[in-house]
């Protein structure tokens, strides 16, 4: 018996050996993949720069500024346009553009925490509709000198600045508090300091580093397409790169699909090498055209002032500039997506069809974006 037994146990020591050693293999593989999805898929603190995975592929933002108050009749068209993202702007206010004081309330704090609870409840019908938020505070001066705005915003002492610095800071606090707890998707930081962007990168830095500690979605900064977006160098802090996308594309009137295409190509390898440097998706955080036939030509001004007396109505360059966006930018790997300006709630027909305003509604050029957007 002895001698019988001898082989058989080897046989089954061995195989023991065997599944212990596959044992050990297999738990030390699914501790490795553990590892890997907690690096690149586990929630961050709020008061941590949040984990980027180079590889993973975000669905394109489909969003559009509407302003206005939205309610339920309002979400069916949005829908039906293809529309995933709403842009809501809350508003800032200061006197010029070198005033120390950025004010964003009227009245006692009971007045102020009815405003914000307005705001909320707004976020929160907007998102129960299914829809993702995007919500933008903007600076807005009131009395600008010499056509001044908020790209020129200096002060002309270390006090003044001080003030400025502080105020905005409430301003923009305020407004992150209000996105976190109607758990708005998306909060932006400022929009189009040229100036201070560059001139106080660590203001902007501690700025993004507090809103983290209230806020924990994703971050940008609206940079402008002019002498900004480039020079910024706290990108690497933020969650994407926003820009407000009102490059020039054309130098005649009425141009054609084609020849708008051809003057995005003078911009895409600077986005694309912003991108790269610092390891972040581009985000149109505002781009939208006029429906007028020099629209392609400078898209930034406004149909309300400096628009040339002899504008001419044209749906037809308003679609063709965003026909050539699809044709070319939305289909960059390094693009996150873009946020339309601008839509309007209960705008009446007679309102649509016929003006030069940036809206797209009722025009070829809705038709383009929702097609762009399907």
């Amino acid at each position: 018996m002895k001698i019988n037994d001898t082989p058989r146990l080897r046989i089954t020591l061995i195989l023991s050996a065997v599944l212990l050693f596959f044992l050990f293999v297999f738990a030390q593989r699914i501790k490795t993949k553990e590892l890997f999805a907690s690096k690149w898929n586990a929630p961050t603190e709020s008061n941590k720069e949040p984990l980027h995975n180079p590889f993973a592929t975000e669905p394109k933002q489909k969003g559009a500024h509407v302003f206005g108050y939205l309610d339920s009749t309002d979400f069916q068209t949005l829908r039906q346009n293809n529309l995933e993202w709403i842009t809501l702007v809350a508003w800032g206010f200061q006197k010029d553009f070198d005033s120390p004081i950025v004010t964003h309330h009227d009245g006692d704090s009971l007045h102020i925490q009815q405003h914000d609870s307005s705001w909320v409840r707004q976020i929160g019908l907007v998102r129960a509709a299914g829809f993702k938020v995007f919500f933008k505070p903007h600076l807005w001066i009131d009395s600008p000198t010499d056509g001044k705005w908020r790209a020129d915003i200096v002060q002309a002492s270390p006090e003044n600045w001080e003030l400025w610095a502080s105020s905005y800071r409430n301003f923009i606090i305020r407004y992150a508090k209000v996105a976190e707890q109607a758990h708005a998707e998306m909060y932006c930081i400022g929009a189009e300091f040229s100036r201070l962007s560059s001139e106080k990168p660590e203001y902007w830095k501690t700025l993004i580093h507090d809103i983290r500690q209230i806020y924990s979605g994703k971050l940008t900064y609206a940079a402008n397409w002019y002498d900004e977006y480039e020079k910024i160098t706290f990108w690497s802090d933020l969650d994407y790169i926003g820009v407000q996308a009102y490059f020039p594309l054309a130098k005649n009137r009425n141009p054609s699909v084609e020849q708008i295409a051809a003057g995005w190509n003078n911009y895409l390898p600077a986005l694309e090498s912003i991108s790269k440097k610092y390891n972040r998706q581009i985000l149109f955080t505002e781009m939208g055209y006029k429906s007028t036939s020099e629209s392609a030509i400078e898209p930034w001004h406004w149909i309300e002032k400096n628009t040339p007396s002899d504008s001419l109505l044209s749906l037809e360059t308003q679609a063709n500039c965003y026909q050539a966006f699809f044709n070319t930018v939305w289909q960059q790997e390094w693009f996150a997506g873009v946020h339309i300006w601008q839509l309007r709630t209960k705008l009446k027909r007679k309102h649509r069809e016929n003006n030069m305003d940036f809206t797209p509604q009722g025009k070829p050029a809705e038709l383009v974006i929702a097609k762009g957007f399907e």
